[in-house]
């Protein structure tokens, strides 16, 4: 992601991606039986990702809304 950042089809399917492993990483995180050690980790990876699909939306759509007006 981070060296194709002028390839908006690409960012775009990746933060597409990235909100399913979002949705399915917190159905998952409330969904299981806790574990000690992995409780803030998963969280915060769950976290983390909710960060990278918003920049991959945004390095995919930056242009789109320039075009339209």
């Amino acid at each position: 992601m981070w060296f194709a950042l002028d390839k908006p089809g690409l960012q775009k399917t990746f933060a597409w991606i990235n909100v399913i492993a979002v949705v399915w990483g917190f159905w998952a995180f409330y969904g299981a039986a806790p574990v000690a050690g992995l409780h803030i980790w998963f969280e915060l990876l769950n976290w983390v990702n909710v960060l990278l699909a918003l920049l991959q939306f945004y390095f995919g759509y930056r242009h789109a809304t320039k075009q339209a007006q």
